[in-house]
Formats: structure tokens, sequence, C-alpha cells
């Protein structure tokens, strides 16, 4: 009887590898041969409501312009916490006044899960907010913004006008330390200009190392100036292990594809429960939980 057991287990775990690599075979071929407006469709529906979108042409997920984030504003909370959902990034908030009011603009490059990202945010703080909490810039204060991301070489870039300006990298893992920023933000006037300008400074970026273009201001960030994250070492190190690991196993599982909508489509078919697991993945959640509780006060009252 113990080794009729055995055999019959023995046997089940053949037949689940058999159908396993039969259904991954039908799979892959299903991926290869589907329509690429099919596939950024499928991957959109499910970045939507985090209020991401993949752009097809870097192949990196990126925040949409009227993304549910902006109606949560920002604070300092976000940052410090940031580790705790699998986020080890460098930060550098550029603080300047300008007609009345307090800019903050932030630049943020790093690991975010299972991606390498950067992201740039506008933010005000007015009188009668809570100390350290600002609102998002409305479509009056938006800014042309523009970045590149290198990792040793050029790994991709974003513009726009906007309030909030980001890109990730979906299974490529990195140490904040190894990647560079370069940005620059345009500015309606010389006189907002120029308190950008003293931000900077104010941030110990020396002359030599800002540009100016007309009304553009443009820096490079490869290690955050004054602005420290105190994070626990301990915490960002088992971060970064499982970021590192989580990595690993997603190159591993889509190595039948080179690029990222591929690889998330394959993933969409073979395992569904997974695939909802990798998108959250591969956006930062730091307002996701705070969206959440704001919604559902909303529908009680």
């Amino acid at each position: 009887m113990k080794y009729f057991l055995i055999a019959f287990l023995l046997l089940v775990v053949i037949v689940l590898i058999v159908l396993y690599f039969m259904k991954r075979k039908r799979v892959i071929y299903k991926v290869k041969h589907m329509d690429e407006l099919e596939k950024l469709s499928i991957v959109d529906k499910a970045l939507y409501p985090f209020g991401f979108a993949f752009d097809r042409k870097q192949d990196i997920v990126v925040s949409k312009h009227d993304s549910w984030q902006r109606d949560m504003g920002y604070s300092d909370f976000y940052d410090l916490k940031a580790p705790l959902l699998n986020m080890v990034m460098d930060a550098e908030p550029i603080y300047f006044h300008y007609d009345g009011k307090d800019y903050r603009i932030e630049f943020w490059k790093g690991q975010y899960g299972i991606t390498t990202g950067a992201e740039v945010g506008i933010y005000i703080h007015e009188k009668g907010m809570p100390k350290n909490e600002y609102r998002c810039a409305n479509d009056k204060e938006m800014l042309p913004i523009q970045f590149e991301l290198y990792k040793k070489c050029f790994l991709f870039s974003r513009c726009g006008y906007t309030w909030w300006l980001t890109g990730f990298d979906v299974g490529l893992f990195s140490k904040p330390k190894d990647l560079t920023l370069k940005a620059c933000v345009r500015f309606p006037n010389q006189f907002m200009q120029v308190a950008f300008v003293e931000g900077l400074l104010n941030a110990g970026y020396t002359p030599n190392k800002i540009k100016v273009f007309g009304c553009s201001i443009c820096f490079t960030i490869c290690t955050p100036k004054n602005y420290k994250l105190n994070h626990h070492k301990l915490i960002k190190c088992i971060a970064q292990f499982f970021n590192y690991i989580n990595c690993k196993l997603f190159m591993w599982f889509t190595r039948p594809f080179a690029s990222t909508l591929d690889k998330l489509v394959f993933i969409r078919f073979m395992a569904p429960h997974l695939y909802h697991f990798v998108i959250k993945l591969t956006i930062p959640r730091r307002k996701q939980k705070k969206y959440c509780k704001k919604k559902k006060k909303s529908h009680k009252i």
C-alpha cells in the first residue's frame, strides 16, 4: 500500500508537469501571435485602477495624467514608509517660494518592487494646511518636465506638461546609488526660475552643476545633497533582498519573451492570480491604502 501511494503521487506530479508544459507551449504561441494593441489593452486594463498605463514605445509603465493620486496630495510620511512597501529610492525635494505659495518639486530614483524607476512631482503647501503636507499642482500650476534615467547606460526618458511624471522599467533590479537622473524643468517666467535656482542652491547644488536654457533649468541627481531618508539599513536590505529575488523570478518565469509587454501578457494567461500580484509590484503604492480609505468614506456619505 505504501509503495502504491508513492507511485500514485509520482504519477500525479508527472501529469501536472506535463500539463504545465503543454499549457506553457500554448500560451507562448498565443502571445506571439496576438496583436500588439490587444496586448496593450490587456495590460492597461490591469494598470488603470492604480492610475498607470503602459508605454509601448519604451516598454515601460508610466503614470496617467488624470490618475487618482492627484487627489491624495503628498507628505514626508510617504517617503518615510517607502521601504515597508518594497520601495528603496533616493529622494531630492527642492523647496522654493513663488507667487505666495511654498513649492516642493521632488525628484525620485530607485527600486520600486520589481521595477527600476524615477519620478518628478510638483506639490504646493498653502496656509491652513498641516505642516509637511502638500496638495498636488492644479492645471494652472503644471510645468513642462523632462528627465532621463541612466544606469551606466541610458534606460528611458519621459517628458510632459504635467504635475507628476514617472517611468518604471519592469524586471530590472537596481541600487539607487547606481542610478543617475538628468532632469529639466521649464518655468513660465524668470521670477519662478530664479526662485527654483535658489532652492537648488539651498539644497546643496553648486552653480556649475546647474544649467540654464532660457526659462529651463537642468541638473543631474546622482546622490541627494541634503535630504536623507532616515530608513533603517536592515529594513532597506530586507526590502532590496525581496526585490532582487522577485526580479529574478519574474525574468526567469517570462524568459521566452524579450519585451515587458509580452512578459506581462504571458503571466496573465499562465497564472491570472500571480498576474495581479505582479502588477502591484510594478508601481509605487504609497498612496493606495489612503485612497481606498477615502473612497470607502465617500461611499458611506
